[in-house]
């Protein structure tokens, strides 16, 4: 999911009209990069960010580290399960 960003991220949602927007609770916008890297409410997760033009060797590099993948699954876990804490919802 986290990969691909399909899943309950703001930014797929909005896509599909499931969102009026695609904000995270924290005002910005809720794409996976930002979960993992930014929000204040996966804090305990975060990977170092990374630059534009590396990002997706950044991503590569997260998959194929097992002790990285362990960090992502339990990030996506905490995005399903308190999903209405992280995704503002202002309909």
């Amino acid at each position: 999911m986290f990969a691909t960003g399909h899943g309950p991220f703001p930014s797929y949602l909005l896509r599909f009209n499931l969102r009026t927007h695609d904000n995270c609770s924290c005002g910005e916008k809720g794409d996976p990069i930002h979960y993992a890297t930014k929000c204040p409410f996966t804090l305990s997760w975060h990977f170092q960010t990374p630059t534009v033009l590396l990002n997706l060797q950044w991503l590569k590099n997260i998959l194929t580290n097992n002790f990285s993948r362990t960090r992502l699954r339990l990030l996506m876990r905490f995005i399903c399960d308190e999903n209405n804490l992280i995704v503002e919802d202002n309909n």
